[in-house]
């Protein structure tokens, strides 16, 4: 368990990190139990933080802080069984436990703090009162699921309470980190954040299923950029693994730049129709010559389908050819990136893919009739572990293209040119990983209109980080 001190102030935080791990009075590292979700608060009210951690079989471990002379947060070991709590998750026919969370709070207002408890095998939020005091805590009441709007809360599980008046009427309400359980977690991998107002009775109502609505497709979202509507300004598709709506395939979403081409103002506008399947992985560019943004879609299993922009600037009609369709050699989840690699005016294809290898193929053709043609389905020996993601971009200004690889692991690789612009050769850059997350889904684009890229990443969490260059 880590913690970080904050060294700022109230108004300005700076958290620095304090120590790799806290310890116990022998000096001994605390381990919290692997996903589960540790809570510190000063539970007897003796102004000292006790911690409190839950474990898989479904108790709880506490620990009570006593520091040193440094500062240090030290705790010492109280019980394994704090209150003989002993939580099973509710599944037919079985009596499990799993990762969980808990939260303390005064719901009730009767000075003594409550605990909240979220469960891999519980739907909802299990609520025990505190019948004792503030000095003297009891927690030996049975647990009680939390009810909203007259029914019992229920989402796909492991749910991370945690309280705070946040529209300052005196009343605690609730807010659930919806990590996902054993109650098919595909459905609540958008709308995860649950927001609940307390009523002046003390009943819960729903706000809000995601209080930070940004951008969110659900799971392994990878993003693609073209200014699709000819008002001059980029665009945004996003590809994700599986729509969190249906559950049925993977949807991809035409978020609009309703902004400008210095000050982007993203807002979802539509779907785009195409032939059910898993994993999107969307490339746009003019592929035919005609001014119009054709698309590259990587899939699951069948390769990367080919579709012509049969429409007009304004109003994009995206068509398959079947004929042109890519398929790998072997391997599964295509990822495509297009870039002229070799000088010669058109645009060539690299095809990360589930094995972590690169394809490289060739446009044999011309910039109005492209032919891709396979090189290499292990291009220069690269392997970056698992589900490779290229994207192609002169990162370091010296005028040919570099490559930089998402991965399944956290962080990018860059992969540096180190020939020329039209007789490349790539070099693996050591000392360079660009700090993304996991199964990670690089674009590199000007969005901001001052001449220089900026690093927007897709992830497993299908949400989308924006880097920009210092």
């Amino acid at each position: 368990i880590r913690y970080w001190r904050n060294t700022g102030t109230a108004q300005q935080p700076s958290f620095t990190n304090a120590a790799d791990t806290v310890y116990n009075v022998e000096g001994q590292p605390i381990f919290s139990d692997r996903q589960n979700i540790p809570q510190a608060v000063d539970l007897d009210c003796d102004d000292r933080l006790d911690l409190f951690l839950g474990r898989v079989d479904g108790t709880v471990t506490r620990y009570e802080q006593v520091g040193d002379a440094r500062g240090a947060p030290q705790f010492q070991l109280l019980t394994d069984r704090f209150e003989g709590i002993e939580i099973i998750g509710q599944l037919v026919g079985s009596a499990r436990h799993g990762a969980n969370s808990m939260f303390f709070a005064d719901h009730d207002g009767d000075g003594d703090l409550d605990l909240y408890w979220g469960d891999f095998f519980e739907p909802g939020v299990l609520f025990i009162e505190n019948t004792g005091t503030c000095h003297s805590p009891a927690l030996r009441a049975m647990p009680v699921p939390l009810m909203a709007d007259g029914d019992t809360i229920a989402t796909s599980g492991f749910n991370a309470p945690y309280l705070a008046d946040i529209d300052a009427d005196g009343r605690l309400d609730l807010f659930l980190g919806v990590l996902g359980g054993a109650f098919n977690p595909n459905r609540t991998s958008a709308d995860n954040f649950h927001y609940y107002a307390q009523q002046a009775d003390g009943s819960l109502t729903l706000r809000s299923r995601r209080f930070l609505d940004g951008i969110d497709v659900g799971s392994e979202s990878v993003p693609a950029f073209a200014d699709l509507d000819g008002d001059g300004d980029l665009d945004l598709l996003v590809g994700n693994k599986l729509d969190p709506t249906t559950l049925q395939s993977a949807r991809l979403y035409f978020f609009r730049n309703d902004g400008t081409p210095t000050a982007p103002m993203f807002v979802l506008a539509d779907t785009l129709d195409v032939p059910a399947q898993y994993h999107f992985a969307p490339a746009l560019a003019d592929l035919d010559g005609d001014g119009l943004v054709d698309m590259l879609l990587g899939t699951w299993n069948e390769g990367v389908l080919y579709f012509r922009n049969v429409g007009t600037r304004e109003a994009p009609r995206f068509e398959p050819d079947s004929a042109r369709t890519i398929r790998l050699t072997r391997g599964s989840n295509s990822t495509p990136a297009l870039g002229d690699i070799d000088g010669d005016g058109d645009l060539d294809l690299f095809i990360g893919e589930a094995s972590g290898e690169v394809n490289f193929y060739r446009n044999d053709g011309s910039a109005s009739e492209p032919r891709f043609t396979l090189v290499s389905d292990a291009f220069e020996g690269i392997d970056v572990g698992r589900r490779s993601h290229p994207a192609l971009v002169d990162i370091d200004g010296d005028g040919d293209l570099d490559l930089v690889i998402g991965r399944e692991e956290t962080g990018a690789l860059l992969y540096r040119n180190e020939g020329t612009r039209t007789a490349p050769r790539f070099v693996a850059d050591t000392t360079y990983v660009l700090p993304l997350h996991p199964t990670s889904a690089p674009v590199f684009v000007d969005l901001d209109g001052d001449g220089s890229v900026e690093l927007i990443a897709g992830g497993l969490s299908g949400g989308l980080t924006y880097h920009r260059r210092r």
